[in-house]
């Protein structure tokens, strides 16, 4: 799938508009004409586009008071120093998308954007959903939660994606990653009310939340948006926030990526249990040789020999523990390096089949996932 995001259908918010920074000027410096930068270059300054809002009333990015869109109250050029240093916060994952090459490896396997359960099916899993703007955080899961982030109100703006296109393009396939997925969490009416309840939706310029006919209008240009239109981010659905702080450990050698728990107590309670875990093992395998060898060196004259039953029973079962857990041990290894190979076999087979243009990849399922 190979399409570019079109424009919207639908447009609820329509008194911002894109314009050029020369219309804003009384006249032209002399030498230059009107899209040319100093020095003759055409066209291709980004930084001449700015949005502006036809609504006196509202001078700011819609959804956004703290970002004013006059540019009398700011630099030269307040889309780089203020609009598009906000929009770069807000929206981009730049953070993630240098860790997913690596996480690969970690069985993060499979590339395919398709791989988001709707709303409605996160409840199945037990996960409660956390509502966020850290937009690295996006349908990242941890155990029974998992992380959405809000559609922003200007997105209802057919101005602010040509803005959007004409400033960073790079942000703007952010973006469209980003909706994209809404496509895939909202599938059903009762999605679409959950999204509301949550304020995942917002309101139109009118304050009133879009129909669920009108929603469906207005995300259908996005569903069609091919992986090479969307950042690194956005070839994945949903990620596992465990394996991504793995991930951060060997890549950039921090901590984490994202603490859950920012507390030293929570974050070594959660590191430690492995260790501890195995340290347990080794206790009762060494506790059991104990055993057995006490058992072997008593003398046959002494008191304690008088019970042969109990020190027959005291050299083997030790025996027979440490070839239970042996035997659990192997099982469990096993089994884990069994889905990691499908895991990585899917993963490179949907890889395949991308290279040769195929659709419909790697959709979920409604059984069991690890």
């Amino acid at each position: 799938m190979d399409v570019d995001f079109e424009g919207l259908s639908v447009k609820f918010i329509d008194y911002l508009e894109c314009v050029s920074r020369d219309d804003e000027k009384q006249g032209e410096k002399p030498g230059e004409k009107q899209g040319e930068k100093p020095g003759g270059k055409q066209g291709g300054d980004r930084s001449r586009k700015m949005l502006k809002s036809k609504d006196a009333r509202k001078p700011y990015l819609p959804g956004q008071p703290r970002i004013h869109l006059d540019h009398r109250q700011h630099g030269s050029d307040p889309n780089r120093e203020h609009i598009h240093e906000y929009l770069d916060h807000c929206h981009s994952t730049k953070s993630l998308d240098e860790l997913l090459p690596f996480m690969r490896w970690l069985f993060v396997q499979t590339p395919s954007y398709a791989h988001i359960k709707p709303l409605h099916h996160q409840r199945s899993h037990a996960r409660e959903i956390k509502v966020t703007e850290n937009p690295g955080l996006h349908l990242v899961w941890y155990y029974e939660m998992i992380f959405i982030k809000p559609i922003p109100l200007y997105f209802y703006s057919g101005a602010f994606w040509e803005y959007l296109e004409n400033v960073d393009p790079e942000l703007r396939r952010a973006c469209l990653g980003f909706m994209r997925s809404y496509y895939l969490l909202i599938q059903f009416e009762i999605d679409y009310r959950e999204a509301c309840k949550l304020n995942l939706i917002p309101p139109k310029a009118n304050g009133k939340k879009p129909s669920y006919e009108q929603w469906c209008e207005f995300i259908k240009p996005f569903a069609k948006v091919g992986d090479n239109k969307v950042n690194r981010r956005y070839h994945y659905g949903e990620l596992r926030l465990s394996r991504i702080n793995r991930a951060a450990v060997f890549r950039k050698g921090s901590l984490a990526y994202f603490h859950i728990y920012p507390q030293w107590g929570s974050f070594l309670e959660h590191t430690l249990a492995p260790i501890i875990t195995i340290f347990a093992i080794c206790s009762v395998v060494l506790n059991s040789m104990q055993v057995g060898l006490a058992a072997i060196v008593i003398e046959p004259g002494s008191t304690t020999g008088t019970w042969p039953k109990f020190v027959s029973a005291s050299l083997w079962f030790p025996v027979a523990v440490m070839i239970a857990i042996a035997i659990i041990l192997a099982i469990a290894l096993v089994g884990i390096c069994v889905m990691g190979v499908l895991d990585a076999y899917s993963g490179n087979n949907v890889r395949r089949k991308m290279k040769k243009g195929e659709d419909g990849l790697g959709r979920w399922s409604h059984g069991m996932t690890w």
